[in-house]
């Protein structure tokens, strides 16, 4: 995604018609945000609409228009709110690692494994939001949004690979960051949006870490696992 903004800090959310500054607003977002993804699970995006979302919330539909004039805008905020989660979610693995002592003595294929897993239940399955939502966003995206996030995981895993110098995970290059974020990211978006059935198995999940492993093991370490 280069961004000198911590991954952990949310993004601004897409511009509507009122920001959330008080403490009342942000509950009236959270209960839009609640009402229009309980429609998407039962009623797939079809029944998604700003009039049933205001209903469902129990609020007027001048009400949501003051935060959010259009049922895509509503959409485009739920999922810059779910990226912010999965950057948080993110940084806070990698923190914990950056000051865990043994971190040098960890399986370096199973680290990669564990940040693959967080990229995957966040921007594909959905973790914490409907899946249909994840699914709808990617229809919405904004390229600039989309980069800027791509971005941000790319410079975040960069200072980590140098601060916890893995004897079997290189720093990566440019390029190689470059290469591997756009690859898992990219891939993450096309099996969202063909409503793959991979993205439930344990083999795209895999396929998705040998990528990662390939790229960034130390050369002369076994392609297939973290043992040299």
């Amino acid at each position: 995604m280069p961004s000198s903004r911590p991954a952990s800090k949310p993004q601004a959310p897409p511009a509507g018609r009122r920001q959330p500054t008080q403490a009342r607003a942000q509950q009236t977002i959270q209960t839009l945000f609640k009402a229009a993804a309980q429609i998407l699970d039962k009623e797939g995006e079809a029944g998604l609409t700003t009039n049933k979302v205001a209903a469902v919330a129990g609020f007027s539909i001048g009400t949501l228009y003051q935060y959010f004039p259009s049922k895509e805008m509503l959409v485009r905020a739920m999922s810059a709110r779910g990226q912010d989660l999965v950057l948080q979610e993110l940084e806070g693995y990698l923190r914990e690692l950056e000051t865990c002592a043994d971190v040098q003595h960890m399986d370096g294929r199973e680290l990669l494994g564990k940040a693959i897993h967080i990229l995957l239940q966040g921007f594909a399955k959905g973790k914490g939001l409907s899946q249909t939502l994840i699914r709808l966003g990617w229809t919405l995206e904004q390229p600039d949004e989309t980069a800027n996030a791509v971005r941000q995981v790319a410079d975040r895993l960069a200072i980590f690979f140098e601060r916890i110098a893995h004897p079997a995970l290189q720093t990566p290059s440019a390029a190689q960051m470059f290469v591997l974020t756009r690859s898992v990211i990219g891939t993450l978006r096309s099996a969202s949006l063909e409503k793959s059935p991979l993205l439930g198995s344990p083999a795209f999940e895999d396929a998705l870490t040998q990528m990662a492993w390939a790229l960034l093991a130390k050369p002369g370490m076994d392609p297939r696992s973290s043992r040299g």
